[in-house]
């Protein structure tokens, strides 16, 4: 190996030097957050979100929620983040990040403690309601209605 950064060759003694207990202790929070995320989306009318198999992303398909309200689901992203309250956002990316295939979806970390992953889906499920706030974002982003809905 050349070039391997510092940082990363101490990540992997580190990996080398410990038993499996605490990445299995890991992959288990990982995996119970990731439950809990996909849990909590599908309660949302117009989200459906799979159980990912190997990863702490959960990947919702977002088209339905994106047909009723006319936007894109980058769109949908970007108003989350910017404009759907004066004081909160929350943070993912729009699926057409990934290529056209990922346009429809979301993607959104769960990398956070579980109670900000529960406050991240109970702020999108007042967000979409905030209909004035959608038509304003939209009206000046006009680039993120849906060609389609």
């Amino acid at each position: 190996l050349s070039c391997v950064p510092p940082f990363t060759q101490m990540a992997g003694a580190a990996v080398l030097a410990n038993d499996r207990a605490e990445r299995d202790v890991r992959m288990q929070d990982f995996h119970d957050k990731v439950r809990g995320l996909v849990a909590s989306l599908n309660q949302i009318d117009g989200v459906e979100c799979l159980m990912p198999g190997g990863s702490f992303y959960a990947f919702p398909s977002v088209v339905g929620l994106c047909q009723r309200l006319g936007i894109t689901s980058h769109g949908l992203a970007m108003f989350l983040l910017e404009a759907a309250d004066d004081t909160l956002g929350v943070a993912c990316l729009g699926g057409e990040c990934f290529g056209a295939a990922g346009a429809g979806f979301l993607r959104l970390s769960c990398a956070e403690p579980n109670e900000r992953l529960q406050q991240a889906v109970a702020f999108l499920q007042t967000a979409v309601q905030r209909q004035d706030r959608l038509a304003s974002y939209l009206d000046t982003h006009p680039q993120y209605v849906l060609a389609q809905p």
